[in-house]
């Protein structure tokens, strides 16, 4: 009788150890304690994550807080046991684990004490991947192992396996293996040894190719549809190609979503089909924005596109802007080139009446740009602009005509395109004009700027620099519109908008052919939806190095991460003496 006890059906025996937790689970319901809990204390030489992956794996939570006689042992055990699996999956097959019980306190209805030693650190010896069929020639797998950190010598961890089988189960599916399969994957501990070899086998078969690529009928001719194409029928399978495809797609004005999917596995041709459904966005779209800003005042854009002028993907737009300083409306129509994602001609024309302290002008501007964005992600723009300008600045009143080619180069690099705790932004622009091209005067003018933000504990630190350079005989044969002047939101805070300068016998700003401008700042976050910030502007415009007189400013101020975007309030004041303290608000992202 005694031997049928021992010898219970393993279902049964698993059955009924398991009651006493369940019991205790039951019993914790109504047992436990207000305001106490089990306690689980660690003991001993561990790294940090091994203390983690021991507490987070045994827990006590379960656990009730009045065990009954029998589930003290019970409790040990099992801590023991989760133990035990917390340091394997780390790689410590021979730990030496001492839980000990203790009893209520004031803080806990109860506690277990774990004393660890972890013992030798097992480490793989050998790594086996046996690839059958076209996968052996695929490099994406070699990536793949290469990154998992699993190479003679390193630790053994149960994650990093695992993570390498799922890998490589999902480059089968991603890069149309549709027959493979990983048929053998295990571990070899030798616990005695305290090396471990990792085995693999995976039958991936031939790799299937790109059949039959169909997309749903939109009002697009099919020249411009298929050049968001990443891929093309023949070429073999891969998963990142059509998600490139998708966000190709999806980063046009011309559609709200794109699903691409494998329609059908061909075994017989060794292809699998892809289907496309795109959802075309309304023609007619009103562009609002609002805005303010201490150099501006209250701003408010307001205009009309319309996303498909034809079916070869023209857009035309027209938009005003009102605000205290501007007052403008202008029109563009953009033309998608060979590839509509990175290409497109820019004809645009534009009225625009400003008025400030310093300076009044009335321009009128017609243009061409070639926008190109580089592999590298470098915009490139080309650009040829005829501006008249009728403007009064200071005693000079002037009305002057110019032909302007140019080009640019920018980029922005950044975490994120609003909050960026990490990124960049660089431009350079030059352009010029001369009498000969039937215009009032010659020159050459490069504006350069740069932003740069990078974490510094809990917060950041921003910088930023504009410099402009001006090859003209006198500033006095600029339109005010391309003379550089210096203060206010964006330039240097705690002086007004462009109120710094050179000037005239007068002492009135009239604007420089050459420009200086740096900044530092740190904001440190006192909420999720809010910083504070301290910083320090430096700079002004000028006409000769010689006479470049540096006008700095310090100050602090608030940031909240509005719906609309970020919005800055500060207060500043120049560092010369006798300056006031100036209210600077602006609104718009970091970069």
């Amino acid at each position: 009788m005694r031997t049928e006890r021992r010898r219970r059906p393993l279902a049964l025996r698993a059955l009924l150890s398991g009651l006493p937790l369940v019991l205790a689970v039951t019993v914790n319901a109504q047992a436990r304690a207000a305001d106490k809990e089990p306690v689980l204390t660690i003991k001993g030489d561990l790294h940090d994550e091994v203390r983690d992956n021991v507490r987070v794996l045994v827990g006590l939570d379960d656990a009730a807080c009045q065990p009954g006689p029998g589930q003290k042992a019970l409790i040990l055990r099992q801590v023991r046991n989760r133990s035990e699996e917390a340091m394997q999956a780390l790689g410590y097959y021979q730990p030496d684990i001492v839980p000990q019980w203790q009893d209520a306190t004031d803080d806990a209805c109860f506690g277990v004490t774990l004393t660890v030693t972890p013992g030798p650190h097992t480490t793989v010896e050998t790594l086996s991947i046996t690839f059958n069929g076209e996968a052996q020639q695929d490099p994406a797998f070699q990536n793949a192992i290469d990154k998992a950190s699993l190479s003679p010598g390193d630790p053994l961890r149960h994650d990093r396996y695992e993570a390498l089988k799922r890998r490589l189960q999902q480059l089968l599916i991603d890069r149309g293996y549709a027959e493979g399969s990983l048929s053998t994957h295990r571990l070899e501990v030798d616990r005695a040894r305290h090396r471990a070899k990792v085995v693999m086998v995976v039958d991936s078969g031939p790799r299937y190719s790109v059949g039959e690529v169909t997309i749903n009928e939109v009002p697009l001719d099919s020249r411009l549809v298929n050049a968001y194409l990443r891929f093309a029928s023949g070429e073999p399978f891969n998963n990142e190609r059509l998600l490139a495809t998708q966000q190709a797609y999806m980063g046009t004005s011309y559609f709200s979503a794109a699903r691409l999917e494998r329609s059908q596995v061909n075994a017989d041709s060794k292809t699998i089909d892809v289907g496309i459904n795109l959802t075309v966005r309304n023609r007619w779209a009103l562009l609002t924005g609002v805005g303010v800003s201490t150099d501006t005042g209250p701003r408010l854009r307001l205009g009309i596109e319309n996303r498909r002028v034809n079916s070869a993907g023209h857009r035309a737009r027209a938009e005003t802007e009102l605000s205290d300083l501007r007052q403008g409306i202008g029109a563009s129509y953009q033309i998608p080139m060979r590839d509509p994602n990175t290409e497109r001609l820019d004809l645009h024309t534009r009225y625009l009446n400003e008025i400030t302290d310093t300076r009044e002008s009335e321009t009128l501007s017609t243009g061409v740009d070639y926008i190109r964005e580089l592999p590298s992600k470098w915009v490139v723009t080309t650009s040829l602009e005829y501006l008249q300008e009728n403007f009064d600045v200071a005693d000079q009143a002037e009305h002057i005509e110019l032909i302007m080619p140019g080009i640019q180069l920018s980029r922005v690099h950044a975490d994120d395109p609003i909050y960026p705790r990490w990124g960049w932004r660089l431009g350079v622009k030059v352009r010029g004009a001369h009498e000969s091209m039937a215009s009032s005067s010659s020159f050459v003018q490069a504006d350069s700027w740069a932003k740069l933000v990078l974490p510094l504990g809990k917060g950041r630190i921003l910088t930023r620099a504009e410099v402009g350079y001006t090859e003209i005989d006198n500033v006095r044969n600029l339109p005010a519109s391309l003379r550089f002047f210096a203060g206010g939101d964006s330039s240097v805070r705690g002086f007004a908008y462009e109120s710094l300068g050179p000037t005239n016998d007068d002492d009135e700003i009239i604007g420089g052919r050459h420009l200086l401008v740096t900044s530092v700042e740190y904001d440190h976050p006192i909420s999720r939806q809010w910083s504070l910030a301290v910083f320090s502007d430096a700079g002004n415009a000028f006409n000769d190095f010689n006479d470049y007189d540096v006008e700095r400013s310090a100050g602090f101020g608030a940031r909240w991460r509005s719906p609309l975007g970020p919005i800055r309030l500060d207060l500043a004041r120049g560092l010369g003496g006798g300056d006031t303290w100036r209210l600077h608000l602006s609104m718009g992202p970091d970069l």
